[in-house]
């Protein structure tokens, strides 16, 4: 074998190695070692088959859990009562099991890296290919409660989901004027009205198609209050995307 070739084969020898540690990776949720043949892979296979993207028996409107989970989309009662203000509804999946325990590690527990990996996870849902949008807005925090934490989880989620639609994040044209107490143990009722008249919006979403993305759906009290306050202003449209939903009966 002629030194070129050798050489040669050394090369793509090494190249084989680099391109196959490149793959592998730690899991965020179990801090297992597998290969992801994606970037945007940042679960191990088997935390994300604990997550699975939920596809049927849910209300399209809110995401509120049929009776039976493998029913076709219908609306739920509440959502034909009282139709949502937002145009369109995405989420990954309930808020139950391992995506809530990382929901829960994200809020509280100071790890702001999750929300990038829940945004990546939630941005790769394919009802986002026929999503009319021009501006990705997060549901913000008082500056009470963001200087307390230190950041929005739901601005580190919307930030790959902004990136993965090529549209602008802008977290500044909507902002909390009311420091409410937080949702956690308030009924649907008591939810709308903590709520109300919590948010304002900037004038320039006059005309503006926004995607409102927050972690989770309990009742919908904070998005509808946040999609009243674009409307308001002008906006055009609002569509929501979140991680998970909470079924209405949970206490979470």
């Amino acid at each position: 074998m002629s030194y070129i070739a050798a050489k040669t084969g050394l090369i793509c020898f090494l190249q084989r190695i680099l391109h196959d540690l490149g793959r592998e990776r730690r899991c965020l949720a179990c801090t297992a070692i597998f290969r992801g043949e994606k970037a945007e892979t940042l679960f191990c296979p088997a935390c994300t088959a604990t997550m699975p993207r939920k596809q049927r028996g849910f209300c399209p409107g809110c995401g509120e859990p049929a009776a039976w989970p493998e029913l076709p989309l219908a609306s739920c009662a509440h959502c034909l009562k009282e139709p949502p203000l937002w145009q369109d509804f995405i989420f990954h999946g309930p808020h139950e099991g391992l995506l809530r325990k990382l929901l829960i590690t994200l809020k509280f527990h100071q790890q702001p890296f999750l929300g990038h990996a829940l945004g990546t996870l939630l941005a790769t849902h394919p009802e986002f290919a026929t999503l009319a949008a021009d501006a990705v807005i997060p549901v913000p925090l008082h500056s009470s409660r963001l200087t307390r934490r230190g950041y929005n989880q739901a601005q580190e989620i919307a930030r790959p989901v902004a990136r993965h639609l090529r549209l602008p994040l802008t977290p500044d044209l909507l902002f909390r004027v009311l420091p409410t107490t937080p949702q956690t143990n308030f009924s649907r009722k008591e939810r709308k009205k903590n709520i109300q008249n919590a948010f304002a919006a900037q004038e320039a979403v006059r005309g503006m198609r926004v995607l409102l993305v927050d972690d989770t759906l309990t009742t919908g009290a904070t998005l509808t209050a946040a999609t009243q306050a674009l409307l308001a202003s002008g906006a055009g449209s609002v569509s929501v995307a979140v991680v998970s939903r909470t079924p209405s009966h949970s206490p979470a």
